[in-house]
């Protein structure tokens, strides 16, 4: 059996519970998740606090779960502990690598300078700016408010305009202490203006203020910028996962 660390576990679990998907099993210490397909996070069998490697049998059995559901099975490993028996079984079975991801984490100790936010109280509403603001195909937008509506823990749904208009937007949860970032978008017509870091400064002010004593979030390993503008904000390298997809 693996042991998660502290650290690892404690952001695992307030993602899991910020990003809520819409059915979660357990089977060998491993978290399956599945949200009609809205992104990866929310669609792949995760390596829980305590999770075993898993074997070919567990393994086909995960994947007729995923299948069942018209969903590609999907597996998300977290660089510690490294499950490379899993991985190493994946491979064998064709599982495809992808998303090389970051988690970063910074202390909340003390207040930073921010920008003034407007926060929204409706999901819907503010889904419907993220969307605008984003680009993001509406195919797939009903699932998202699906899973923005089960989130239960403090939450903030913010915008950024300029000259009244929806220019970066954001969403920021806290769960057990943490808050996470999520959602982070800017319009392509106003980005390399400064306007994602004023908000999520802005954001994590706000967390501050409903209790969370640190910040994580996750990103993209190949989001170099991104990386650099969460670095500015004192954000730095924590542990890493990747995802490994079934062939069709």
């Amino acid at each position: 059996m693996s042991k998660i660390s502290d650290m690892i576990a404690l952001c695992e679990e307030a993602a899991f519970e910020s990003w809520p998907a819409l059915e979660t099993q357990t089977r060998a210490g491993w978290l399956l998740r599945f949200g009609k397909g809205y992104t990866k996070r929310a669609n792949s069998t995760n390596a829980g606090a305590t999770a075993q490697e898993l074997d070919v049998a567990q393994i086909a059995g995960i994947e007729a779960a995923y299948r069942e559901r018209g969903l590609q099975p999907t597996f998300r490993l977290i660089s510690d502990p490294a499950l490379t028996g899993t991985d190493s079984l994946l491979i064998e079975r064709g599982y495809r690598f992808t998303d090389l991801s970051l988690v970063m984490t910074a202390p909340l100790t003390a207040a930073a300078p921010s920008e003034e936010l407007c926060f929204l109280h409706d999901p819907a509403a503010w889904l419907e700016l993220f969307q605008q603001i984003s680009g993001k195909p509406i195919e797939g937008q009903a699932v998202h408010l699906e899973i923005l509506r089960r989130i239960t823990h403090p939450s903030a749904y913010a915008v950024k305009y300029q000259n009244g208009t929806p220019v970066s937007c954001g969403l920021a949860v806290v769960a057990n202490g943490c808050l996470g970032l999520f959602d982070i978008a800017t319009a392509s017509t106003h980005r390399n203006q400064g306007l994602a870091s004023e908000l999520c400064r802005g954001l994590l002010e706000w967390g501050r203020g409903a209790g969370a004593q640190s910040a994580y979030l996750q990103v993209v390993g190949a989001n170099t910028a991104a990386i650099r503008l969460y670095e500015s904000l004192g954000y730095r390298y924590a542990y890493h996962y990747w995802y490994r997809i079934a062939p069709r």
